[in-house]
Formats: C-alpha cells, sequence, structure tokens
C-alpha cells in the first residue's frame, strides 16, 4: 500500500511555499512497462518520468488504458496499484524518389 501525504494549511489547502518535504513523498507500488516497480517520489507524472531519465516532450503517457495530454502531467496524480505505460512514437522515412541512370538522363556510366 502506498504512503502519500502532503503538507497542508487549513481546510486541506496545499502549502503555497513550493518546497518539496518528505511528506510530499510516495511509496507506491506500481506496474511501469509491464513491470512492478516500488516507486519512492512526488505522486505526479512528470516525477515519475524524471526519475525513470525520460524526457516528458518525447513521451506520450498511459495510466491504467487512459492516455494523458502533455500538460496534464504535472496535475494527474499516481496511485498504488496503477499501471504505466510510456509510449514513443518514432519518426523516420521519407518521401524519397528512386532515381535512375534514365530519370537523370545519365548514358554510358
Amino acid at each position: 500500500m502506498g504512503c502519500c501525504s502532503r503538507s497542508s494549511g487549513k481546510d486541506g489547502e496545499m502549502l503555497s511555499s513550493g518546497k518539496v518535504t518528505s511528506e510530499d513523498i510516495c511509496c507506491l507500488n506500481l506496474v511501469v512497462q509491464g513491470k512492478p516497480l516500488q516507486y519512492r517520489g512526488m505522486a505526479d507524472v512528470r516525477s515519475l518520468l524524471e526519475s525513470r531519465g525520460e524526457n516528458s516532450m518525447y513521451v506520450n503517457v498511459r495510466i491504467n488504458d487512459e492516455v494523458l495530454a502533455h500538460r496534464d502531467f504535472e496535475q494527474v496524480s499516481l496511485s498504488d496499484g496503477d499501471s504505466i505505460d510510456f509510449l514513443y512514437y518514432m519518426g523516420g522515412g521519407t518521401c524519397l524518389t528512386l532515381l535512375t541512370k534514365k530519370s537523370l538522363g545519365i548514358r554510358g556510366i
């Protein structure tokens, strides 16, 4: 089971200091890329990506079969037992015209 807790002010509001304390750290049992992971860190998607050395600009994230928008990486909280996949889109290929001797008008080569 996770051990999340957050520093809070009155009525459960988050402190505005912006500082991370040990109370902001979570211990979560996740499944990442199909493998169990005991994660200890901030409970948002961007923090998980950073802890694993992933560049959030080049990866999409799916949590429990829901693909997230990049803008939501800091707002979406992770929960104990979440299944997380990193989806990489590969670019490549070009529109390539095969050039032959004939199409180039080259003779005798």
